[in-house]
């Protein structure tokens, strides 16, 4: 029996259904009068089940009240879909939120300078100028604070006129030692008077200027020797560097970058966000900004997007580690030191070479392989390898940072005093 329609449950009039009213009018047009039983039927009683008319208010109520099973389904379906995604975008967002405030109650990943998620290493901004010759200089007058990560060192930095790390010398102008080199001997991490080039002066009483710069490879290095040998006149020239470092510069160098020094392979995945820079975990434009930006303003970020860099490198290469630092060709380091000595020689002044302490064995590698390049064209050159072992090196670094702490400085000047004396002392050709 059909179901009662939607007019019947609310006590209205059901509705009128067409086919039932052409009847009607097939009826009135044969010239036959119904009778007011049937009437009463056709307006007050149901269809008998079985005539048509029940067939037709069957489909008059189909169409009008309840929907097909199919249609069920989706209905039913559709919101359920909807729901639950909704509930779980939410449920995402508040654990996002709640893994925030942890970490930033919990006082990690902090940005700005001193954190591993600032690009811009340990030097404050524009303590570099671009250099046309060299890429980038210091930039003269300047003062500021070298900031380690970690905070492991806090040290101030100034700039005198001449673009030359300033500090106070003891010793009159001459004779005039010039030291050239890259952070090593500027001095990063300790205070001017503090690293090797000033405590030199202290212990031989002879003035020594400090002409390091942070990041410089040898070319640059020469570039500078270039500038300062006719404006100081110096009686001896000391380029300090690190073969293996070296060697590294010279294929990709530092450059100058909104105010900071960068290494170029990089370059392109850094971003200046409200004066610091932020490594963009992807190259591609839009997306490594968004990363950069997430960096700048969420902890989490900082902590999440470089694990799922280092994930996703992991299974690019097939679950392998990634290829650790090797050694490799000196000839370039080996070429520019030949020439730095042609430049020194030219002014009547002589040059010495000092290897930097090495720290594995692809830096001893790259020191044994210059070493032999230099002897061959007889430059004269020191390894500190050769006057400290190498265990005693580790107190003498900060732990994290890995650049020379005070007592470090100290020691290589001790070390390096007696041949620059004797250095100093010898006749001129």
């Amino acid at each position: 029996m059909a179901e009662p329609t939607e007019g019947d449950e609310s006590g209205g009039a059901p509705t009128a259904d067409p086919g039932t009213d052409a009847a009607g009018a097939g009826d009135a047009a044969s010239g036959e009068t119904a009778a007011p039983g049937k009437a009463a039927a056709a307006v007050g009683e149901p269809a008998v089940p079985g005539s048509a008319a029940a067939a037709k208010a069957g489909t008059a109520e189909a169409a009008v009240g309840d929907p097909t099973p199919g249609e069920t389904a989706d209905t039913l379906r559709a919101p359920s879909r909807r729901a639950k995604l909704a509930l779980l975008a939410i449920s995402l967002f508040i654990s996002l939120l709640l893994a925030e405030g942890a970490i930033r109650l919990a006082g990690l990943a902090h940005a700005g300078r001193g954190a591993p998620w600032f690009a811009g290493g340990n030097h404050p901004r524009f303590l570099f100028e671009p250099d046309a010759e060299s890429g980038y200089a210091l930039r003269p007058g300047f003062h500021g604070r070298e900031i380690a990560r970690g905070q492991e060192f806090d040290v101030p930095v100034a700039i005198d006129a001449r673009g030359l790390r300033d500090y106070r010398h003891t010793a009159p102008p001459r004779p005039l030692v010039l030291a050239i080199g890259d952070s090593m001997t500027f001095g990063e991490g300790v205070e001017a008077e503090q690293a090797w080039p000033a405590v030199l002066e202290r212990r031989l009483g002879v003035r020594v200027v400090d002409a390091g710069v942070p990041g410089y490879g040898s070319p640059q290095m020469r570039g500078r020797l270039d500038k300062l040998l006719p404006a100081l006149r110096p009686d001896l020239v000391v380029v300090a560097l690190s073969p293996h470092w070296d060697q590294q510069r010279c294929a990709q160098p530092f450059i100058y970058s909104h105010g900071y020094i960068v290494a170029a392979g990089y370059a392109d995945k850094l971003r200046l966000i409200d004066g610091n820079l932020y490594l963009a975990d992807v190259r591609w434009p839009v997306v490594g900004t968004i990363t950069a930006r997430a960096k700048r303003h969420s902890h989490l970020a900082r902590l999440a997007l470089p694990a799922l860099r280092a994930a996703a490198g992991w299974v690019a290469r097939g679950g392998r580690a990634a290829p650790g630092d090797q050694s490799g060709d000196v000839s370039a380091t080996a070429a520019t030191l030949v020439g730095m000595r042609g430049d020194a020689a030219d002014a009547g002044v002589p040059l010495l070479v000092v290897f930097l302490d090495s720290r594995g064995p692809q830096y001893e590698a790259d020191r044994d392989a210059l070493a032999a390049a230099l002897r061959q064209r007889q430059v004269d050159f020191v390894a500190l390898d050769d006057l400290v072992p190498s265990a005693e090196w580790k107190p003498l670094r900060y732990p994290r940072d890995g650049h020379w702490n005070a007592a470090g400085h100290r020691r290589v000047a001790e070390l390096l005093a007696p041949r620059v004396r004797a250095m100093l002392a010898a006749p001129r050709p």
